[in-house]
């Protein structure tokens, strides 16, 4: 976040109000802001229930068979560019997270596929011994992985040496992992463990390249945002963000209307619309949904000025709002880094709290529109790919925009310090708990609403913001393109 021309010494929060009353009054009627709440409310529980009871259960077990994966073809990956095996070795067991048998007999096929067969067999005398190994499918995928185990201490050839049977459960359980425990005989000779060993190179090596990025961005990230602090607590730099009195109810009323009618329209595109092109017509019913932005103006407040509370206007110097975006998400890294801190925290605690089962994954918090990007075919992800990069523009003049500018005024009456920081945690706890990705990706969420709502508040215009959400989804797609593909 950056140095802008000096202006003279104030206050970090200025007083609002004088001259900054709304335009017209006698030709608006009355606005209901609680009502409107209301609404928000219930939309917003309605959406987490139907969420929690819709197809979540198997988007949270495709994202834990994708992460499993992910972390499988990393540690074969970095045993092969290191050159030798002791990665394996030296890794903790839970590397797939907790008690889970599903994942501590991943853990079995690593190691027994590494050559140690020891190792391998203790720990499947410590599965063994787990209450959820009692039931048949529980017993029969242990009886499997047992038999592969064996097979490879005693040196036979796993695809002769299993029943056909064992061969199709451990490639349809463990995915990328079965398929590479299948071949362990088969060395670099066989193309098939070749391609596997190729996707496991470069997965470690772009985690690898990716770490170091990450952390140079980090230390970077830091410096914009300790200068940003600086400035705005010397008063070289202010919010610019002015809420005159009078109309934030009405935005109130545009945001609950926005929600139901964009709920509304998603919800049928999931009844009506072949599965292939929903993420297509999901974009679409996001642009569709700013149609509600006329409701303001049907209320009776000037087009003009809609647009320019809701921080349509467009700057001046419009290129400098866009490198604001841009320097916005580095600066905001180190607050992004905090929320997902604290989200593996919730993803550990759900975990030791799930106890030991066959399926207590890690509940990660993986949006639905991960796996279509990283399986999909090149139709489903052109489709996602729009979506993420459209999809922020809507969000960022509903949440940032009507939401964020109803909150400041809403929170007005207890000075303009209180009214930021309440819009901002208030804004960004419904942005980030109507999402997807469920109570533990609140954090992470959050703080990316966080930043984008300081960058609001900063910049009063919405391209900021718009810019920084861009980015953020368009770096998480370029990551699951680049690592899951």
């Amino acid at each position: 976040m950056a140095h802008e021309t000096a202006l003279p010494a104030e206050p970090i929060f200025p007083a609002e109000g004088d001259g900054l009353r709304t335009e017209n009054p006698s030709a608006q009627s009355r606005s209901y802001p609680y009502w409107a709440w209301l609404v928000i409310l219930l939309a917003a529980t309605t959406i987490v229930g139907l969420q929690r009871r819709g197809p979540r259960e198997q988007v949270r077990m495709a994202g834990a068979e994708m992460m499993n994966d992910l972390q499988a073809r990393y540690l074969v990956g970095l045993s092969q560019i290191s050159g030798q095996a002791a990665v394996l070795q030296s890794s903790p067991r839970d590397a797939f997270g907790g008690d889970s048998l599903s994942r501590g007999l991943r853990w079995v096929l690593l190691l027994s596929d590494a050559g140690r067969h020891d190792a391998a067999a203790s720990e499947l005398d410590s599965l063994a011994k787990l209450p959820v190994s009692d039931s048949p499918e529980q017993a029969e995928l242990l009886a499997a992985v047992r038999s592969l185990a064996e097979v490879n201490r005693q040196g036979e050839p796993p695809l002769q040496g299993l029943s056909p049977e064992h061969v199709r459960l451990i490639q349809e359980q463990f995915g990328w992992l079965g398929r590479l425990a299948v071949t362990s005989d088969q060395g670099e000779s066989s193309e098939t463990r070749r391609q596997l060993m190729g996707e496991a190179r470069r997965t470690a090596g772009s985690f690898m390249g990716l770490s170091v990025v990450a952390i140079l961005a980090l230390f970077v990230g830091f410096g914009l945002l300790v200068c940003f602090g600086v400035l705005l607590a010397t008063g070289s730099l202010r919010f610019r963000l002015q809420c005159p009195t009078g109309t934030g109810g009405y935005y109130a009323e545009t945001f609950a209307l926005w929600f139901v009618v964009f709920f509304a329209l998603n919800l049928g595109v999931g009844l009506v619309v072949p599965s292939s092109f929903t993420l297509g017509a999901s974009g679409v019913c996001s642009g569709l949904s700013l149609l509600t932005l006329y409701w303001p103006v049907w209320r009776g407040v000037p087009a003009e000025q809609v647009r320019r509370e809701l921080g349509l206007n467009w700057p001046d110097q419009t290129s400098r709002e866009i490198l604001f975006g841009g320097l916005g998400y580095v600066g905001g890294l180190p607050v992004l880094l905090v929320g997902m801190l604290l989200t593996f925290v919730l993803m550990r605690l759900q975990s030791v709290l799930a106890g030991p089962s066959l399926l207590a994954f890690a509940d990660a918090p993986m949006h639905p529109i991960i796996e279509p990007l990283a399986r999909g075919s090149w139709l489903v992800r052109l489709q996602a790919v729009t979506v993420v990069l459209l999809v922020p523009i809507t969000e960022e003049i509903m949440f940032r925009g009507a939401l964020y500018r109803h909150l400041r005024e809403a929170f007005g009456g207890w000075g303009k310090a209180f009214s930021v920081v309440a819009s901002i945690l208030v804004s960004s706890f419904l942005f980030a708990v109507i999402h997807p990705q469920g109570i533990v990706g609140v954090p992470l969420l959050a703080a990316v609403a966080i930043v984008l709502a300081i960058l609001r508040e900063w910049r009063s215009a919405l391209i900021a913001p718009i810019v920084m959400h861009m980015i953020v989804n368009g770096v998480t797609t370029s990551l699951v393109l680049l690592i899951f593909s």
